[in-house]
């Protein structure tokens, strides 16, 4: 056995052959050579080409479309113009084998399956069509690039009676070269890329010829800038290629064109009666569908590694609270105004919106169902809204990424759309159990289909919307809004039972919209029918507006004047019960819809020890960690009731909190359900909130009197959430830094 011999049998994939020594064909063998893969041979009418190619490395030896090469090669690949397809078929045939893999790079697939079918009187099973998704504009040998496909799409287009071995063995072939393969039908192959490569490319020429014919040609090009450039950049590639795709796609490309020409009809029109609701429109889902697309190439490349290193605050004692601010809008009520104005008829202004995090996450996916959602300033939005039934599905599956909110915000809006939808999500939504909603998903009549029951990803199946009652028992209050969400869908008036007794704001918005609301002591009826659009001023966000209530309480020479909020009973009980702890607040007062709206103003005081009930400790559950802190500050030993009847992860904080408060020496015990903390001046040190956000506003007012400086680890979430938390404690007054 010769030397040549021995190393053939040890590369991977063989003898190679390429027919068509251009940069396709060329990048194909030098990205199998450059890896050590298989031996490479080429075929090309060209003869400059191949000497090219073997001179510049691409390939190993010139060949032949002859007995002597042919009958021994393990893959052949034809990377001629379609057109010549059947001829180069017409002399392989004698001399192929049946071992032998033979598969293309053309950008149609209907047309090779015919030549192929012509030449060899049915589809050879070891014919594999494929198609890889890249190139460039310039061609020949000399433009070969061994990484052209590294990270782009390789389509296998196999036929009934393809040979699944050889199927597998082309998949392993495009791996080996970096790509990403996938698996498609012939004809929907064809119909795709018409859409995605061939009618750009058609478009392209088109433009620049027409210009360059024009009277003006001279100064088009003279002035066009980048956006021209950028565009108009395919209609540099090799033209009788695309003379021949364009022939051989001919049915497919027709019918996308004719479905363009329409919709570029409609915009003519549009410019003509100046329907500029209309163009924006359609401006704005063609924003919408290109970041998708981006997203999907930024998925196929290498992704930076993220900073992990931790984000730590520092809070100095002797800080003092001093000034007016006007607090972000609550991030919850944001998603459930943003969804309520995009299924409302009209344009909804919304201000004071807090577009921070997952409320963005909401925002661009209901503009990837349609919805035109212009961004007037960092925290106003001008929605027009398309109806309760109005959102058009979407073209790819619904990304919560890492936004529990607008999960429990969208999924029942999703439920009552009248199209098939998936969502996803990232770590940690993804494959985790939300048995909770899903029930709820079940109870609106929507068929489900999961990977893993009640996770993350979910395929939704419209049925027709059933009338129901849910107990809100235990509910938690994402679960309390995505019920309110499914009563918008109901077919008649829907009813919660064990519903809180107040009136919340979540319900006073949904009543601005036009929703029904009627109360009894512990249940709620909602009726909606068609929504109304409006203009919402979004209130300030409670727990914000709670801890910097105790900030002021807490640091002498403080006076705060805190605006635009407004106040439900559960937060209208937290600043009660700091009133009776001694705290100088003064409250607005109640308005017609049972809130209190306005400002609030907050002075120093020294506080008093304070008790909990049971009852009282479940309804302000959401601010117990600030209660925590109160109470590490007031005089005497205050005493909360029923801890361990919290759901888990209030109690989780309030433990934390608790280890926090004896770590800077406030001693601090749970016993039996009840925890005890005995007020007194922390000592400060370095606490951790665990990637918390609640915790670590609670820990900054925990050191902000402390008698050394406090530092608080792992505030990457706080920061991302709370953008503006930096620049309000430098207007306020509040001594804190962040360290990396």
């Amino acid at each position: 056995m010769t030397e040549n011999r021995l190393k053939h049998d040890q590369l991977p994939f063989g003898k190679v052959m390429i027919v068509g020594l251009g940069m396709i064909g060329g990048s194909f063998a030098k990205a199998l050579k450059e890896r050590g893969l298989a031996e490479l041979y080429a075929v090309d009418r060209r003869e400059g080409e191949l000497a090219l190619g073997v001179s510049t490395g691409v390939i190993d030896y010139p060949a032949e479309l002859t007995e002597q090469f042919i009958a021994q090669m393990d893959v052949i690949v034809l990377a001629t113009p379609v057109r010549a397809m059947a001829s180069v078929l017409a002399e392989i045939k004698p001399y192929l084998a049946a071992h032998t893999l033979l598969t293309d790079v053309g950008s149609t697939k209907g047309s090779v399956v015919e030549a192929a079918v012509t030449v060899f009187g049915c589809m050879p099973a070891n014919f594999i069509p494929g198609h890889p998704i890249a190139g460039a504009e310039k061609s020949g040998v000399l433009a070969a690039n061994p990484q052209l496909f590294e990270k782009h799409m390789a389509i296998v287009t196999p036929v009934a009676d393809s040979d699944p071995v050889l199927v597998d063995r082309l998949h392993r072939l495009w791996r080996a070269i970096g790509a990403d393969v996938v698996s498609m039908d012939v004809d929907h192959h064809d119909h795709v890329l018409a859409s995605s490569s061939h009618l750009p490319h058609l478009l392209a020429y088109t433009l620049v010829d027409a210009l360059a014919n024009s009277d003006r040609s001279q100064d088009v090009f003279k002035f066009a800038a980048g956006g021209f450039r950028d565009f108009t950049r395919i209609a540099s590639s090799d033209p009788v290629m695309w003379r021949d795709v364009f022939l051989a796609n001919k049915d497919a490309t027709l019918a996308t064109l004719d479905q363009f020409t329409e919709r570029l009809a409609d915009m003519r029109d549009a410019i003509e009666q100046g329907d500029g609701a209309s163009m924006f429109g359609v401006f704005t889902r063609a924003k919408s569908a290109r970041d998708h697309f981006l997203r999907l190439l930024e998925q196929r490349t290498i992704a930076p590694q993220k900073d992990t290193s931790s984000v730590s605050l520092s809070v100095l004692p002797a800080s003092v609270i001093k000034g007016k601010v006007s607090l972000p809008g609550d991030k919850s009520l944001s998603h459930i105004a943003i969804t309520m104005a995009a299924l409302s008829r009209g344009v909804s202004h919304l201000t004071n919106v807090c577009l921070d995090g997952g409320v963005r996450v909401t925002i661009q996916a209901l503009r990837d169902m349609g919805v035109v959602i212009e961004t007037l300033s960092e925290s106003s939005l001008r929605v027009h809204g398309v109806g309760l039934r109005g959102l058009k599905a979407p073209i790819a599956p619904i990304n919560l990424h890492q936004s529990e909110l607008s999960l429990y915000v969208l999924l029942p809006v999703l439920a009552g759309q009248p199209f098939v939808v998936s969502v996803t999500a990232d770590d940690p939504l993804l494959n985790h159990v939300r048995a909770d909603v899903f029930d709820l998903m079940r109870a609106m009549g929507t068929e489900l289909e999961f990977e893993r029951k009640d996770c993350l990803p979910v395929k939704m199946c419209p049925t027709q919307q059933a009338a129901f009652s849910l107990s809100l028992e235990g509910a938690s209050q994402k679960l309390i809004v995505s019920a309110f969400m499914a009563c918008l869908f109901a077919e008649q008036e829907a009813n919660l039972t064990e519903a809180p007794e107040d009136v919340t704001q979540m319900e006073v918005l949904l009543q601005g919209f036009g929703v029904r609301i009627s109360r009894s002591k512990t249940a709620v009826s909602v009726a909606s029918g068609e929504l109304v659009s409006t203009d919402v001023e979004i209130v300030a966000d409670m727990y914000s507006c709670a801890w910097m209530a105790l900030l002021a309480s807490l640091l002498p020479g403080s006076e705060l004047v805190m605006t635009n909020l407004g106040l439900d009973a559960r937060a209208f009980a937290y600043f009660t019960l700091l009133k009776q702890m001694g705290a100088d607040i003064e409250l607005p007062d109640r308005n017609a819809a049972g809130l209190y709206e306005g400002q609030v103003l907050v002075r120093f005081a020294e506080l008093s020890a304070f008790q909990l009930s049971v009852d009282q400790t479940c309804q302000l559950r959401t601010l117990m960690p600030l209660l925590c802190v109160a109470a590490a500050y007031a005089k005497g030993e205050s005493r909360i009731e029923g801890i361990g009847q919290l759901p888990y992860y209030h109690e989780d904080r309030v433990l934390a909190l608790v280890e926090a408060c004896n770590l800077v020496q406030v001693n601090a015990q749970v016993e039996s359900g009840c925890l005890r903390i005995d007020g007194g001046v922390p000592q400060g040190g370095e606490l951790d909130c665990a990637g918390d956000q609640y915790l670590a506003l609670a820990m900054l007012v925990l050191g902000a009197r402390s008698k050394t400086v406090t530092q608080i680890e792992d505030c990457q979430t706080l920061l991302e959430e709370f953008s503006e938390l930096d620049a309000q404690a430098r207007q306020l007054g509040l001594h804190c830094s962040v360290a990396q």
